[in-house]
């Protein structure tokens, strides 16, 4: 499946994980916690009968990538996107509304969600004015402010007020500092972080990866990552072997379940038809910058995707 979703870098040129300590481990297992309890895993859409102007799995990949869109020219983390996701899901999954509106109304789900999720992760907000306007852009329709602001209200009581769910990439990022001291943060490490975040964007496009726990998608993001590096930074068997022994222990996640075998087949899938890997990893590369003095590159590429 192609995707619209163009191809990034990230905040940073260099590698900023923390060391693996106990305190790491805490930090991961506060987010598993979490994980259980915010994400369902329900196919919402699966009890929908077909109409005209029902949501479907191609209406939600439009709006992941409208989100992409949109934190892309205000120039946002990237990683708000898949928290805005995580609360467009959990809405239809704890809710009826997408049973009972079409796409259009479901479009300020999308808007609120979007809007809840920079609120929370970006210390500048958007006017809602300008939200309204991009609301419209997405899917015609007239809406207020005052209709989303309800719609962001309505989220937070659905959720009990729990608006901080762990998201893929972010347990990609904790995953990596498991990789022992001997594999290099330049450029292993770092490579092995973009790789992932890439797929972890793609992933959050494509409504088949909804049924997935986070920290699953995660693990198969990083796996196909090591899989894909160049012949002068592979990870060696001895440090892979560290690397899921301890994943094994803080996640209990296995590389050879059929879950995770699974999410990596897909997850290849996705890059093969979303992008020429070996550029993409040239270009991250050519990113990595080994003075620190140097400023951070916006995106390791600009090339947008094929449809």
């Amino acid at each position: 499946m192609a995707t619209n979703v163009v191809m990034s870098n990230g905040a940073s040129n260099k590698w900023v994980g923390e060391e693996y300590s106990p305190l790491l481990a805490e930090v991961i297992a506060v987010m598993v916690e979490k994980e259980e309890a915010f994400y369902t895993g329900v196919d919402y859409l699966a009890a929908l009968a077909p109409s005209g102007d029902s949501i479907d799995e191609g209406w939600r990949q439009r709006a992941a990538e409208w989100m992409f869109r949109v934190v892309d020219f205000y120039d946002l983390d990237r990683d708000i996107v898949n928290v805005g996701m995580a609360y467009l899901d959990r809405m239809f999954a704890v809710s009826s509304l997408h049973h009972q509106w079409g796409d259009q109304r479901c479009n300020i789900v999308t808007v609120a969600s979007l809007k809840l999720a920079i609120k929370l992760m970006e210390p500048r907000a958007l006017n809602l004015d300008d939200m309204v306007k991009l609301a419209t852009k997405m899917g015609g329709g007239f809406y207020t402010p005052r209709a989303i602001i309800e719609m962001e209200q309505e989220m937070l009581w659905k959720f009990s007020w729990d608006v901080f769910p762990p998201t893929a990439f972010c347990f990609a990022h904790h995953m990596i500092c498991m990789l022992p001291d001997e594999v290099p943060k330049a450029p292993t490490k770092y490579l092995i972080q973009e790789l992932a975040k890439y797929q972890s964007e793609l992933a959050v496009c494509v409504y088949q990866f909804v049924k997935f726990k986070p920290s699953s998608v995660s693990l198969a993001c990083c796996l196909v990552a090591i899989d894909n590096l160049d012949d002068d930074c592979l990870v060696s068997p001895e440090a892979l072997t560290v690397f899921l022994d301890r994943v094994f222990d803080l996640f209990g996640l296995r590389h050879d379940d059929t879950e995770i075998l699974f999410l990596m087949n897909e997850l290849k899938e996705l890059l093969c038809h979303n992008t020429d890997l070996k550029e993409f990893v040239a270009l991250i590369r050519a990113s990595n910058k080994p003075s620190e003095s140097e400023p951070s590159p916006k995106t390791a590429a600009v090339k947008t995707l094929s449809h």
